[in-house]
């Protein structure tokens, strides 16, 4: 008999729609009914001669190291490769430090593994993991990286390489925006209840209070449970009022999944237990 733990709840995604399936198919195996509600979408940011510049240095070996902090970073990196024309296995002599499994494996899809990934999956992890590596590396010149990331982004991973002598680079390829949707829209999709809310990152939860408003924001959250990926979401809801119920100690969509299953099953098994 298949295990779905996750029967008669109804789950609100709040990913860009291209993003949003993978963490809805995995709820839904475990039986639960998702609502996808695409609050931030993704679309391109910066010069592009300013990325052009960028992955013409990469490719002539004037980075040691480029940095992604997400999948959409990956993506839109190889994409401007072979705009250029040029074949990506020329950036063979650079190395490719990614943030979290799910990076990693976007990574892979253009025929590369990555040569660092951090235990916590994090921009602090990251800090920590080359904190280490530069540390083991001193008495060389100065490493230098490339990190090819969203307007916006943290700067805790740049200011932690400066402070310990990097080269850093910043080049802002793409940036989140909130996505406003119809009220007819809205309202079809959230007229019924909802148990519980998943955040993946800072921008979901400001999208959600952008997009529906602070009223309909909390009416919704006063009857669900929510459910972030990681501390730096959590940290988001706190900054909007709200205190997450289910925290993700790894920081990624199964993470996310498991946590939610786990915490379904702790209030299951109490339920029974007083009764």
């Amino acid at each position: 008999m298949v295990d779905r733990p996750l029967k008669g709840k109804r789950v609100l995604v709040t990913r860009a729609e291209e993003q949003a399936e993978a963490l809805a198919s995995k709820l839904e195996s475990l039986g639960a009914e998702t609502v996808k509600l695409p609050l931030i979408r993704i679309e391109p940011s910066g010069d592009e001669t300013v990325l052009d510049a960028a992955i013409e240095k990469a490719l002539v070996g004037g980075y040691d190291w480029v940095v992604f902090t997400s999948v959409h970073g990956v993506r839109t990196f190889f994409e401007r490769v072979r705009c250029k024309g040029t074949d990506p296995q020329n950036l063979r002599s650079v190395k490719f430090a990614v943030i979290g499994p799910a990076t990693g494996k976007a990574l892979e899809d253009f025929g590369f593994t990555p040569d660092a990934m951090p235990d916590q999956y994090t921009n602090e992890g990251l800090a920590e993991m080359f904190e280490r590596l530069l540390k083991r590396a001193e008495g060389k010149r100065p490493h230098r990286f490339l990190l090819w990331r969203a307007q916006g982004a943290r700067e805790v991973l740049a200011k932690r390489l400066r402070e310990l002598g990097a080269i850093v680079e910043e080049v802002h390829a793409y940036r989140t925006v909130p996505n406003q949707l119809p009220d007819e829209r809205l309202n079809e999709l959230l007229g019924q209840r909802i148990d519980i809310v998943t955040f993946t990152s800072p921008s979901t939860v400001r999208a959600f209070f952008e997009v529906l408003g602070n009223e309909r924001a909390k009416k919704i959250l006063d009857s669900a449970v929510v459910a972030t990926i990681g501390p730096v979401t959590e940290q988001a809801c706190k900054e909007f009022g709200v205190e997450p119920q289910i925290v993700a100690s790894v920081h990624t969509v199964d993470g996310l999944v498991n946590a939610i299953v786990a915490w379904v099953k702790r209030r299951s098994e109490s339920t029974r237990r007083k009764g």
